[in-house]
């Protein structure tokens, strides 16, 4: 027998577009960030050694890069959401079958009354 989710499962749908929603704009903000501190040469001044700059930008780069990857991979629902939906849509058909099954009846032959004159 399949027992129905838990009720929390709606909230873990949630989370899931929450979560793949902000990985992919800190991914996007950490790589326009990673762009522009590797193409601004004025930032230079911050630091004596321009060879900080470029491990800087180059380590927001790809913290930036694996968080869009990881907010691009994602799904938006669970495994389990969808899984409760295919039972549900199951359920559904079957009810559906079983009623129209039970709506098809095959006429009974009344017997015909004459009218009387």
């Amino acid at each position: 027998m399949i027992r129905p989710p838990a009720r929390d499962l709606q909230f873990y749908a949630l989370d899931m577009k929450v979560l793949k929603n902000v990985f992919l704009v800190v991914g996007l903000l950490a790589v326009a960030g990673a762009v522009a501190i590797l193409v601004k040469g004025d930032l230079r001044i911050l630091y004596e050694v321009p060879t900080n700059l470029v491990l800087i930008g180059a380590g927001v780069g790809l913290l930036g890069g694996i968080l869009l990857g990881l907010g691009i991979g994602l799904p938006r629902r669970t495994a389990s959401a969808i899984r409760h939906d295919t039972i549900e849509e199951l359920h559904r058909a079957t009810a559906d079958a079983a009623l129209a099954a039970a709506a098809v009846t095959e006429p009974v032959d009344e017997p015909r009354v004459e009218p009387t004159a």
